[in-house]
């Protein structure tokens, strides 16, 4: 009974599709801008996961492919782009071609976007495996959706499980109500959404402050504008003859009082506001103790930054002190951190006349930055109005009071952001509690009249979804991102990062705002609902029609393609309410270890939806807060106390926590899956720690890996990879639920069979195009896999980590890691440079490889060790502390002019190893020239043509790669390196480091 995904998968169309469907922004599936998720799947890899774990392995692997939504030619199709990108020379005719339009202009759709036809639904229903006519497909960590959504689009009946409510919330949007519901989800939506719209500025009414208009001269009256010009006779634009102005953002400075002179302190890290040199100056008046603001047009009349990693820089010229370290948190925590308005963003809308002499039907937009009059800061106004309504509303819970729990983040905290409602300024309060007030008003509405249906129960809680997507971009913590000209959202990344100053929306600017959010949703869901299986209606605008959809509800059966209702369990997936053997594949994309904390994060809208979804469905909203006790995440903060108290690492009681969790969850997975069936986990980590802390729970809890595939999901131009040493790959672990067939070993015995399948394993790894780090990654999977095969192998003599106190003699997935990382340095050296493979030097061989590995990123302190042994380097011996910086629990490499600094190498000190010559004729390039280094070579008597000086330098130089990122110390060390190769021997550096890995 094996399973396609068993014996084969096309990785690489996979992968290039996995990257299409994540390197656009404008083009993500719907259910990525449904709701801010931190880990969602691609859809493309989902589907696979599901499809090939239920096909035979002898299926149509042509028809595989097809009904992923991909073509085989797209990896000759990739190939062309990326060679076209290198040499620079621009492809003429669509990169990805369109199978059905080969000499087309259009470029084949995005793979997620290709709902399966009725021959390739027929096939894939006569074809699955494992004897069940109805199989269930399980995802006990369910998350953003993407793996039941695909389950659900390939016809197939899944369970969706979450601990987290905010995701419970998500995966009924995602998952249930649009199959539950079809079209008529859109247009109930359409109809609630207007109401609340309309009331919602009805309630908004003078909160802000009128908008100047465009005169004559182009600016608006009373606003110092930077536009070109309405109505100059000089502008090209002179034909305009109606203009309107909307505020688009405010932009506002957090300020401190001087920590010497006393003056306010307007805090930004730079005053940038575009990309084409617009900006702001700031004119202190040493006098008045504050400072004005004037907008100006080119970057080198912008003022510097007053903030920089926490320490502000007083801009008064007869002051200009630092402030001391945690000075900006005292501030805050005394409540003497305020905020100054120092810019508007206007949008123009400017309509102009025709050939014809008629006005224009579409305006031009155009983005005006303005200083701020003094009615735009109208605080005053608005802290009268919240006085008012505050007992009201406190008495009817409208505004997040709940504090916010210390964490693994506490910036909110230090900075005196608790509770949430406190991550609002008190214009952002008024209008997001107007929000509330407004849906619970409209909600109350429905229900007295008897129309709140379970449809219009679900398009109101899209409506609550609409609200968080407005709070999310209406915090303190969103920055205008000046060379996008857009403001990026509260969790641009992964945590709570502090905004030195804040963008604020204006809430209800037409086409935006408000208005942005609900259509954003209401698009969103019009897409899913399509993808989920329903045809789009055939309508003419006709507001009977739309009645009628409303009114039927438009069930997915009665629609006939639809997919089958998926379930949305909540709980712990430690213990799942399904029967045992119940369930056919479980596929699931685990916590990654410390990666993201979502419980933490997710709080942010937590508080919001349990005042609007949990109005209409209360046991979606049962917790007060997210659950951070059994979330299955290793989180030190939540172990510093006991950490303390015992004098043990924080950090590894979180992973032994994590494993455990990871433990019983796989527990559950082995009760509920039925005897033959296959289980597909999806993880991605650098560390070993990470790696081994799943592994062991997994294999622990009665599976055996049959098979591993390395797919890229990442997306160079993602904010968490681009520029970082990150892993960009995706490693499937396809697993069976394990009987009596181990077959215990002694260590040897596995160790060199692990070295052989990793070995054999090689070329195919290559053909993947990874980078380095990813074949690190990659190389895991067919190690880990014979020590699932062997669990239970024991050493003849216990280990030499003292570390392993509970076991010293047990067979660990670090051991196996080991291995893989020690087979495939070897496989870098040779690609890195021939004569390197044969450069036996430990210092060498791990400082080079590491370099290849991550670059100019940190290392975990127990990966870099690990790295270590594999080059026979024990690194806190005195030669391996001379070559890394420990911060904690990581590790830096020391660049060449670092290990100078240190007194670790220098033109008057004996070089210890070929490292150290290399790095020290580096050093004396950087300092004088390839000359100077020449001369110092032949006064230390070096054999620069022997393995170990010219391998080391040639590998070194292929090891630095600034195309992935590299920082400047590393591309002068490579400029130095390839110009003493040219001095040495005459020639270019050899490219063998600079191949596709």
């Amino acid at each position: 009974d094996r399973r396609l995904i068993e014996d084969w998968l096309p990785v690489n169309e996979i992968s290039i599709e996995a990257i299409r469907e994540r390197n656009a922004a404008s083009a993500l599936p719907p259910i990525n801008w449904l709701h801010v998720w931190w880990a969602r799947r691609p859809l493309v890899v989902s589907r696979a996961a599901v499809a090939a774990g239920l096909l035979p392995a002898d299926a149509d692997r042509e028809m595989f492919t097809s009904a992923m939504g991909t073509y085989p030619e797209i990896v000759a199709d990739q190939a062309a782009l990326d060679k076209a990108k290198a040499t620079g020379v621009s492809l003429k005719q669509p990169v990805y071609v369109n199978p059905q339009r080969p000499n087309g202009r259009e470029n084949h759709r995005r793979a997620f976007t290709h709902n399966l036809t009725p021959a390739e639904r027929e096939w894939f229903e006569e074809n699955r495996a494992g004897g069940s006519a109805d199989p269930v497909v399980l995802d006990v960590t369910a998350g953003g959706g993407s793996i039941p959504f695909e389950a659900g689009r390939l016809g197939l009946r899944s369970y969706a499980n979450e601990l987290n409510p905010v995701a419970g919330i998500i995966l009924h949007a995602t998952c249930r109500w649009p199959q539950e519901y079809g079209n008529g989800l859109r247009a109930e939506y359409d109809a609630v959404s207007a109401r609340f719209r309309g009331r919602v500025a009805e309630l908004l009414a003078g909160v802000y402050p009128p908008v100047p208009q465009p005169n004559g001269d182009g600016d608006a009256d009373g606003a110092d504008g930077n536009g070109d010009g309405a109505g100059n006779p000089e502008n090209k634009n002179s034909r305009i003859v109606r203009a309107q102005r909307y505020a688009q953002t405010y932009l506002w400075a957090r300020t401190i009082d001087c920590y010497e002179c006393g003056r306010e302190v307007p805090l930004s890290p730079n005053w940038r506001l575009s990309g084409k040199g617009d900006g702001v100056r700031l004119w202190p008046d040493e006098g008045k103790g504050v400072c004005d603001f004037e907008m100006v047009k080119r970057a080198a009349e912008q003022s510097e930054g007053t903030v920089r990693q926490g320490i502000a820089r007083c801009p008064y010229p007869s002051c200009r002190a630092a402030s001391p370290k945690g000075y900006l948190a005292e501030q805050a925590q005394a409540g003497r951190m305020g905020h100054r308005l120092y810019c508007v963003i206007y949008r123009d809308q400017e309509w102009g006349l025709t050939k014809a002499g008629r006005e224009s039907k579409t305006p031009k937009t155009r983005r005006v930055f303005a200083k701020p009059r003094p009615e735009d800061d109208n605080g005053e106004t608005v802290a009268a109005r919240l006085a008012e309504l505050m007992p009201q509303w406190d008495a009817d819970d409208i505004l997040p009071d709940e504090p916010k729990p210390p964490g693994d983040d506490n910036r909110p905290i230090t900075y005196g952001m608790s509770p949430w409602r406190n991550m609002f300024n008190p214009r952002q309060q008024l209008a997001h509690g107007y929000c509330v007030q407004a849906f619970r008003e409209l909600v109350d509405a429905d229900a007295d009249a008897g129309q709140l249906t379970d449809v219009r129960r679900a398009a109101w809680c899209y409506v609550a979804l609409a609200l968080d997507k407005l709070t999310s971009t209406n915090s303190l913590l969103c920055r205008w991102h000046s060379n996008r000209g857009v403001v990026a959202g509260t969790f641009d990344s992964h945590d709570f990062g502090m905004k030195w100053s804040y963008s604020e929306m204006a809430v209800t600017i037409e086409g935006l705002g408000l208005d942005w959010a609900i259509n954003d949703i209401g698009d969103c869901i019009g897409e899913v609902v399509a993808m989920a299986g329903h045809p789009k209606p055939a309508t003419n605008g006709a507001e009977a029609g739309r009645a009628e959809l409303i009114a039927a509800g438009r069930p997915a059966e009665d629609d006939g393609t639809a997919a089958p209702k998926s379930e949305v369990t909540a709980g712990s997936a430690q213990d799942m309410d399904l029967p045992n053997a119940s369930v056919d594949a479980i596929v699931f994309d685990p916590p990654y270890h410390n990666n993201v904390n979502y419980a933490e994060l997710s709080d942010f809208f937590y508080v919001w939806l349990k005042r609007t979804v949990g109005y209409i469905y209360p046991d979606l909203c049962r917790p007060y807060l997210t659950d951070k006790v059994n979330e299955a995440i290793a989180s030190p903060a939540r172990f510093r106390e006991q950490a303390a108290g015992q004098g043990q690492s924080a950090g590894k009681l979180a992973t032994a926590d994590y494993e455990a969790k990871m433990g019983e969850i796989f527990r559950e997975c082995r009760r509920v899956i039925k005897p033959d069936g296959i289980m597909t986990v999806m993880f991605t980590h650098r560390t070993t720690a990470a790696w081994d802390a799943l592994v062991t729970g997994l294999i622990g809890a009665g599976f055996r890996i049959t098979r591993t595939w390395p797919v890229k999901t990442e997306a160079e131009a993602a904010l968490n990879i681009k520029g970082k040493a990150a892993a960009r790959t995706t490693i499937l672990l396809v697993c069976r639920p394990r009987g009596d067939n181990r077959t215990p070993a002694a260590w040897p015995d596995v160790e060199e069979q692990i070295a052989r399948a990793v070995r054999s394993d090689a070329p195919a790894l290559d053909a993947y195009g990874l980078k380095p780090t990813d074949l690190y990654l990659a190389a895991f999977g067919p190690a880990l896999q014979v020590i699932s095969d062997h669990w239970g192998a024991q050493r003849a003599s216990a280990h030499p980590d003292p570390a392993r106190s509970e076991n010293p003699f047990a067979v660990t997935p670090t051991d196996a890691m080991q291995v893989a990382r020690q087979e495939v340095s070897r496989h870098r050296a040779a690609q890195l440079s021939q004569q390197f493979s044969n450069v036996t030097d430990p210092a060498a061989r791990f400082y080079i490889l590491s370099a290849d590995s991550v670059g100019g990123d940190t290392l975990e302190y127990d990966d870099a060790a690990l790295m270590g042994r594999v080059a026979g380097l024990e690194l806190d011996s005195r030669e391996g502390r001379s070559l890394v910086v420990k911060n904690g629990s990581r590790v830096t490499l020391k660049r060449a002019k670092e290990r100078q600094a240190a007194g670790d190498i220098g033109r008057d000190r004996a070089p210890a190893t070929p490292l150290d010559q290399v790095h020290t004729a580096v050093v004396i390039t950087l300092d004088q020239d390839t000359a100077a280094a020449d001369e110092w070579l032949r006064m230390q008597a070096i054999d620069r043509n022997g393995d170990a000086f010219k391998g080391t330098l040639q590998a070194l130089y292929g090891a630095l790669k600034p195309e992935s990122g590299a920082t400047k110390p590393e591309e002068r060390d490579r400029e130095a390196l390839g110009n003493l190769h040219r001095r040495l021997y005459g020639a270019e550096p050899p490219r063998q480091g600079e191949l596709g890995l």
